[in-house]
């Protein structure tokens, strides 16, 4: 599975890149007046460094990522509340089927790639992504349906091992009541 930083970053990548490239917007809302153009930062190659050094004193390296309950769980939560604006998007019309599929598919990657360091955690997690490798993604279609009991199991399990952890699982929607 590679580094869990890594995969972390990909996940995060692959999300980003889904919301961006399907256009996902909260309905009515407008730029700023003033609103320029943003541009992306550049990135400049680190020059190379010695991997047996041991890094400076109070730094982290970025790619040792937290595999802790709290960021477990609030990346659970990132994906569950990308996963129900995009159901609500559909039903709303504001949504495409193309666009509900990119983002089902990033949203089964993420659940496919979360670690944890937590042991609670890290049971749902493996009993969760052993739910996906049996019902893998259909060749058209969504690739997540979080609509099903089984993955409703799946999903309070996540959630009560996170609090049992101390951490919890939001799900946020962008309308509705």
């Amino acid at each position: 599975m590679g580094n869990f930083g890594t995969v972390r970053l990909s996940v995060l990548v692959t999300v980003t890149a889904a919301l961006a490239l399907t256009g996902c917007s909260i309905a009515g809302a407008a730029p700023a007046p003033d609103a320029s153009p943003t541009r992306a930062p550049v990135v400049s190659s680190a020059p190379e460094s010695d991997p047996e050094a041991d890094p400076a004193p109070g730094t982290v390296d970025p790619m040792d990522a937290d595999a802790g309950a709290a960021a477990t769980c609030g990346q659970i939560s990132a994906l569950d509340t990308i996963s129900l604006n995009a159901t609500i998007g559909q039903q709303a019309g504001e949504l495409t089927d193309a666009q509900v599929e990119a983002l089902s598919a990033s949203v089964r990657f993420g659940y496919e790639h979360l670690v944890s360091d937590d042991p609670k955690v890290s049971r749902a997690l493996d009993a969760a992504q052993r739910y996906l490798r049996e019902h893998p993604a259909p060749a058209s279609g969504p690739a997540f349906d979080d609509d099903t009991a089984e993955w409703d199991l799946m999903s309070r399990t996540l959630t009560t091992a996170c609090r049992e952890s101390g951490s919890n699982v939001v799900t946020t929607a962008a309308s509705g009541g």
